[in-house]
């Protein structure tokens, strides 16, 4: 795959005075030795599992001309503050999550609309489709003019996360009146959204303080991703889990400045373009084994994985109108903001089913 230029700009003259070996081309012997942060646990999977080995195929493919110096957990960067960092030049290279800024990159969050059914494998490949499409929208770019056009930066995407689900402590799905019930942890704007649509009450807490917050009982569960619970130990809380209802896809990107790429050397642009297309499926495949071992231990501890379609036919349309209603919503409020949200939404949709993705009809017959 082709490197993905997502934004474009001049860089700060911070980069070169923080790491010389970067912006200066290099040291006299024409090795160059960049630096890598990230706000997320060196245990998350986007950084051992696509991270690493991306920078352990690029200091092979180079011979070890290119090294880096590595910072995670919020040792240098702390998230969501990756992508300012590699701008300022506190890092050369960085896990950017757009997501977690929806002021600045609103139509990131496209990728967390909830649909009928997918899986990670699916949403890394169309999260990489979109990113590489020549599709003009509405306002005449393609979707990363459009969304990055005043940035400095170049990047490609890591996989998305396995696809979110709706998991409790024990309440149930069994009946409307139950999903009107639950009060649950929403992660993005969109699954605000679509709590609100099916009666949810939204909390907003960090991940990291959810543990303690569920044990207390302060609220009933989550939409997260099954891969995700061994991070926070959410495997020994969570007893109930809806699957077979794809409840959207984190995103993620490598990233560095323009600048800092144009500095290096063809050999070092070669190796990091051939890595990351080696690295990239795999790193999607992580998911799929983690959220598999985190249902199989969970059934080992009596937790309940109940298919959406098993629900009873009420429950499924209820929940089935709110995916509707969440995708007619995140269009509007897009478009309130003169952005093209049908286009981006519609060319998601499209590149999702091309990969193997399900929608709802109604999604599917929009145009």
């Amino acid at each position: 795959m082709g490197r993905i230029k997502l934004f474009s700009a001049t860089a700060t003259a911070t980069a070169c005075l923080l790491v010389t070996a970067a912006c200066g081309g290099g040291s006299d012997d024409g090795s160059v030795t960049l630096r890598v942060g990230t706000g997320l646990a060196e245990q998350h999977a986007w950084w051992s599992d696509t991270m690493v080995p991306w920078m352990d195929r690029v200091e092979e493919l180079t011979d070890g001309d290119v090294t880096f110096e590595t910072f995670t957990g919020g040792e240098l960067v702390e998230t969501p503050d990756e992508i300012e960092a590699v701008q300022n030049g506190t890092v050369d290279v960085a896990l950017l999550l757009p997501i977690y800024t929806p002021d600045q990159f609103p139509m990131a969050e496209v990728t967390m609309l909830p649909i009928s059914s997918s899986d990670t494998l699916i949403a890394s490949e169309a999260w990489r489709a979109l990113l590489e499409s020549d599709t003009e929208l509405s306002d005449g770019k393609t979707f990363y003019e459009s969304q990055f056009a005043d940035s400095d930066l170049l990047a490609w995407p890591v996989s998305t996360t396995q696809e979110y689900a709706i998991s409790t402590t024990g309440k149930a799905l069994d009946s409307v009146a139950a999903v009107r019930g639950l009060s649950l942890r929403t992660p993005s704007r969109i699954h605000e959204m679509y709590a609100s649509k099916i009666g949810v009450d939204s909390v907003t807490i960090p991940a990291v303080e959810m543990f303690d917050a569920l044990s207390r009982g302060a609220f009933d569960g989550s939409f997260y991703s099954i891969a995700d619970w061994s991070g926070y130990g959410f495997q020994d809380l969570f007893t109930y889990t809806l699957t077979g209802l794809d409840l959207g896809h984190f995103n993620g990107l490598i990233g560095m400045t323009q600048s800092t790429w144009d500095d290096l050397p063809d050999a070092a642009q070669e190796a990091m373009t051939q890595a990351h297309d080696e690295v990239f499926m795999e790193g999607a495949q992580e998911w799929v084994d983690r959220s598999d071992e985190m249902i199989e231990y969970s059934e080992d501890e009596g937790g309940e994985f109940v298919e959406f379609d098993d629900l009873d036919q009420s429950v499924q349309d209820h929940l089935i109108e709110g995916v509707e209603d969440t995708w007619a919503d995140y269009i509007d409020l897009l478009e309130s903001d003169d952005l093209p949200g049908k286009d981006v939404a519609l060319l998601w949709r499209d590149l999702l089913v091309e990969a193997g993705g399900e929608v709802p009809d109604s999604i599917a017959s929009l145009d």
